[in-house]
């Protein structure tokens, strides 16, 4: 009798789903809702949609309580449960029909301080929040990682062509090929830094700098760019700009460029007009004013606002290619010294971008010249050893290519971390450095660094140690400090900046 009053009255409250990685389902035992089989689940409710991308993460279990669903003409409040399990195992979708339960807890809530109520509403916000952070972080970090190999191979290998016997024909190839892959690693690091602004990693280093040597070298390169397109180039810098000041010389450089290359972009005749002019000196700051004039194709009133919105190109010619971030992260790094992009525009026929900024003017403000090191003085009576720790074929084959061309180096490769182990330990043959990937298949360069130090000879554990690897927020490079690592070489790599960081860092 009671058996069969429970299969009578026994109510479901829990519907299992199996999903691939695209979000359709494989599976479903159909207990609350029926025909989930075959559907994606986006469209079998919205809410689902947010769920896509945490479909490939590795083994995890997320809970999102409270979810209204209104499916085929049924309603509940359910809790809704995505398991991942990693090593190529489907994702399961639970949906926990919690209806009654949470019609009670908003009785009871009712007479709850408002306060509590909204701080837990919040406090899951930012959690669903930062976990869809952390997902987009590490897929842009290792889509970095990936592409820099293959393009540390291309320049590595550009640069060996270029010093042998070649044609005029081949030659101008061989600069195609460069200038593409120059281009290609510009919007990669685009990329990193729209990453850093929307994650507020990236912040100003303030140092002295020389800000006349600044503008004189950019002016030069876009004198020559211009040229290039019979565009007229007119450059005006105010005779009072104090030549030593203290700010971000490179995220200045990085506005002024981004601003100057749309310019080029779109302007195909007339001129570029480059004026820099100082507002006002007071309080130890200097304000300086920058503008950039162009003839160019001009902007519409009503897109002005959209040219500063990342990945939006407004236009809406193929002709002019990009990734549409250079003004996304003109206006960001301009807005983190509390100042603005201004930009007037006539659609066909030019427009001006202009922005007022502030740097510490101290007279006491002193650039700190580093001893200029030359990349030759090896000792070429002695031949040093250097382990390679990397998975990537191009970047062994590229690091060896630079290597032999020298002639006084022994080149050892490992992948796995016993093998590094190994090598390091070897009395008869010992090492002088190691260049270590960071992103190994079973351990991390940080990992295998820290086992290097720990090792119980000394010139063993004190082997210097360079990290090869696209992750540079600081975040990482406080990481490789702490994991014993003496220095890092960012990819991709030209031959000089594998040299240079080489010497510096042998003993």
């Amino acid at each position: 009798m009671l058996e069969e009053y429970k299969k009578k009255y026994t109510k479901a409250v829990v519907q299992y789903s199996i999903l691939d990685f695209n979000g359709k389902v494989i599976e479903s035992d159909n207990a609350l809702f029926l025909d989930f089989k075959n559907n994606y689940i986006g469209d079998i409710h919205p809410f689902f949609d947010s769920l896509n991308s945490l479909l490939i993460a590795e083994e995890n279990e997320i809970t999102i309580p409270c979810i209204h669903l209104n499916i085929a003409d049924k309603v509940i409040t359910a809790d809704i449960i995505l398991k991942t399990f990693g090593d190529g195992k489907n994702p399961l979708l639970i949906i926990h029909d919690l209806t009654t339960h949470y019609i009670n807890y908003q009785a009871t809530a009712q007479v709850r301080n408002e306060s509590v109520i909204n701080s837990q509403i919040l406090e899951l916000k930012n959690t669903y929040l930062k976990e869809k952070e952390a997902f987009k972080n590490i897929f842009i970090a290792n889509f970095s990682h990936e592409l820099r190999n293959p393009l540390t191979g291309i320049l590595t290998f550009t640069d060996i062509l270029r010093k042998t016997s070649l044609e005029r024909q081949q030659k101008d190839y061989i600069q195609i090929i460069n200038s593409s892959s120059l281009y290609l690693k510009k919007m990669i690091d685009d990329i990193l830094d729209i990453s850093k602004i929307e994650s507020g990693k990236l912040e100003l280093s303030i140092e002295p700098f020389n800000l006349l040597e600044l503008l004189n070298e950019i002016k030069s390169n876009y004198k020559i760019k211009a040229e290039q397109k019979v565009l007229e180039f007119n450059y005006n810098f105010d005779d009072n700009l104090p030549e030593i000041i203290g700010g971000d010389a490179k995220r200045l450089r990085q506005v002024l460029t981004n601003l100057l290359d749309n310019a080029v972009k779109f302007t195909n005749n007339g001129s570029i007009n480059f004026n820099v002019s100082l507002n006002q000196l007071r309080a130890q700051k200097a304000s300086i004013h920058f503008e950039i004039i162009d003839t160019g194709i001009g902007i519409k009133e009503e897109d002005i606002k959209a040219v500063f919105t990342r990945f939006t190109q407004v236009s809406g010619n193929d002709e002019y290619k990009g990734t549409g971030l250079g003004l996304a992260i003109v206006k960001h790094l301009v807005e983190v010294t509390n100042n603005k992009v201004n930009v007037s525009s006539e659609f066909g026929k030019g427009s001006t971008f202009s922005t007022s900024i502030n740097f510490l003017a101290k007279k006491s403000l002193a650039i700190n010249v580093p001893r200029k090191k030359t990349i030759a003085p090896f000792d070429t009576s002695k031949k040093y050893n250097i382990l390679l720790v990397e998975n990537s074929e191009i970047t062994q084959l590229s690091v060896l290519k630079i290597l032999a061309s020298q002639g006084h180096f022994f080149l050892d490769i490992a992948t796995k971390k016993d093998d590094v182990l190994n090598t390091i330990s070897n009395f008869e043959n010992e090492v002088d450095l190691v260049l270590m990937d960071i992103k190994l298949e079973e351990h991390t360069g940080e990992e295998i660094a820290k086992q290097i130090r720990k090792l119980p000879d000394l010139h063993q554990r004190k082997v210097p140690i360079v990290a090869i690897t696209a992750k540079v927020f600081k975040d990482d490079l406080k990481s490789y400090k702490k994991a014993g690592i003496n220095d890092v070489l960012k990819k991709p790599f030209n031959e000089s900046q594998l040299l240079e960081i080489i010497y510096n860092n042998l003993k």
